[in-house]
């Protein structure tokens, strides 16, 4: 009897899966949207749409992945990229982010059976040298900048 109990347990535990989805966060004051997301078999943010929504030239955005679980939020990854945004213009842009072998063992290192993990967008820099920054108080805030770089609405 307690060889069976042993081996039902080990079945269920090489059956384990987990189940990882990918998702994006806009802010509402943010000045570059994310409009797409695509995922491949390596990462879960292979590529990325963005769109700059104001009159000023982007030069570059920074990039936050949130792991969301039953344990609550956690960043896991952050990453500064040029993306060369002219105003109104849309672009897609590789990424590479989010490796998805590393949160399959990650959600298997710690017993968990879905994870969400997020991409938002938590900075911009301006061609002009001003930057915005994400706030969860504020819904964000333009730093050091012309009245040029406030968004348009």
């Amino acid at each position: 009897m307690r060889r069976c109990t042993i081996a039902i347990l080990l079945f269920a535990a090489a059956g384990y899966s987990q189940q990882l989805a990918f998702s994006s966060r806009d802010y509402l004051e943010s000045p570059v949207a994310i409009t797409s997301v695509h995922s491949s078999k390596d990462f879960g943010y292979e590529s990325i749409g963005l769109s700059n929504l104001t009159a000023d030239a982007v030069r570059a955005v920074r990039f936050q992945i949130v792991w969301r679980t039953s344990a609550g939020d956690e960043v896991i990854e952050e990453r500064r990229e040029v993306v060369n945004l002219e105003s109104k213009e849309r672009k897609r842009i590789s990424l590479g982010m989010a490796r998805v072998d590393s949160l399959r063992q990650m959600a298997k290192a710690r017993r968990l059976q879905d994870a969400l993990a997020i991409i938002a967008i938590e900075s911009v820099e301006f061609e002009n040298g001003s930057e915005w920054r994400q706030t969860e108080r504020n819904g964000g805030v333009i730093m050091d900048t012309p009245q040029a770089a406030i968004p348009r609405k």
